[in-house]
């Protein structure tokens, strides 16, 4: 039986599926370069000292959305600007990405302001808490150098800042003040005393205080020559000094790290699980000490500019007062200019009213008059009435003297 045709077919049918399938994955991946947009990004402008206003429009030009922060307030900088924005200037983004804007905005007379307590005495930045009405739930002292000084400020377990508004909505748990107490008595900072000879090694121990030390050899007929390449508790960290510190040494120090890296494997392992388990708690820590750092660059600048903008301040503000005095006197003038119109409106009403009291008087008096020619026209009537009736008596005596 010939099985040659078969074969044949099937090659041929699964070198048109692996074509298929290429063709098929590179449509994917063009799909997935269009979708995801690969290669084409924006760059974030500086939106710092910008009104909000004026940044949305930027982000909205350029495609990128934003998620603002309103929960800080910097009485130095003017109201509804930004005060810190990340990413930061300079960054390179896809269009759709979240940019998130730290705002200064003014709070009302019913929420409370945080304010500068790091790096202050505990009793002072108690004071000022307690004067701005914010609510201490927690102390907590760790070992530093600062003692009785504030390290670091959390609120609901996230870290905060100067500025940040608590309004009585959410000043309800209060905040947690983490307080330096100072190292201990017996605690003193580990030296490094990798790379170094037992001797040596033990000597630099012994100058800070450290006098139970353990030494292990890899190998049991090591020399002199051996130096250390791993030590517990590693260097940089507070230790009692009487307690033990234990030292590896090897005579091949040219492979010290592989063998460090061998024998430490399980600590760095655990590290780095507590560096991933830190990093969530302490990412926005990061970011706080990134915006702290741009702020206090940009609080020297502003102390730099704010010399530079007193002046103008105080020329802004003399014009100000210049103007408001200007206007002051201009309303004044109006003011006069008012009561002068009102002053001559109530004298003519004034004079109209005499007017129209003259023009009666004169119609009275008229009156009078005509009422007076009236009566002197009646009285001469009457009288010549009379004269007629003593003419008509004096006539009848006369005819009747005459008939007599």
């Amino acid at each position: 039986m010939n099985y040659s045709k078969y074969i044949l077919i099937f090659i041929i049918n699964l070198l048109a599926a692996i074509y298929l399938l290429y063709k098929v994955t590179q449509l994917a991946l063009k799909w997935v370069d269009v979708y995801t947009k690969h290669g084409s990004y924006v760059e974030i402008p500086n939106l710092r000292y910008l009104t909000l206003s004026k940044s949305i429009s930027i982000l909205n030009r350029l495609g990128l959305k934003y998620d603002i922060d309103k929960s800080y307030y910097d009485p130095y900088l003017e109201n509804n600007k930004i005060i810190s924005f990340f990413p930061g200037a300079g960054s390179h983004v896809k269009q759709g990405r979240f940019i998130y804007i730290k705002i200064n905005i003014k709070p009302n007379k019913y929420c409370n302001i945080l304010p500068d307590i790091m790096n202050k005495n505990k009793d002072i930045a108690i004071k000022l808490l307690h004067k701005n009405n914010i609510i201490i739930k927690e102390i907590r002292y760790i070992d530093d150098i600062n003692k009785d000084k504030i390290i670091k400020i959390f609120y609901n377990n996230k870290p905060i800042t100067y500025g940040y508004i608590f309004c009585p909505k959410n000043n309800l748990d209060g905040i947690t003040l983490i307080i330096g107490k100072s190292i201990q008595k017996n605690n003193f900072i580990i030296p490094n005393v990798i790379g170094m000879s037992l001797k040596t090694a033990i000597s630099t121990l012994k100058n800070k205080f450290f006098n139970i030390i353990n030494f292990y050899y890899d190998y049991p007929n090591s020399n002199e020559s051996a130096k250390v390449y791993r030590q517990s508790p590693s260097p940089g960290k507070t230790h009692n000094k009487n307690q033990t510190i234990d030292l590896w040494l090897s005579n091949f120090y040219s492979t010290k790290k592989e063998i460090e890296t061998d024998s430490t494997k399980k600590e760095i392992e655990t590290d780095s699980t507590k560096k991933e388990i830190e990093k969530d708690s302490t990412k926005k820590e990061i970011e706080t000490d990134s915006t702290k750092k741009e702020i206090e660059t940009d609080s020297t600048k502003k102390e730099i500019e704010t010399d530079s903008t007193k002046k103008e301040v105080k020329k802004g503000a003399t014009k100000k007062e210049e103007k408001k005095e200007a206007t002051k006197e201009a309303v004044k003038k109006d003011d006069t200019k008012k009561e002068v119109k009102k002053d001559a409106t109530k004298k003519e009403v004034k004079k109209d009213a005499t007017k129209k009291e003259m023009k009666k008087d004169a119609t009275k008096k008229e009156m009078k008059k005509d009422a007076t020619k009236k009566e002197m026209k009646k009285d001469d009537t009457k009288k010549e009435m009379k004269k007629d009736a003593t003419k008509k008596e004096m006539k009848k005596n006369f005819f009747n003297s005459l008939n007599k």
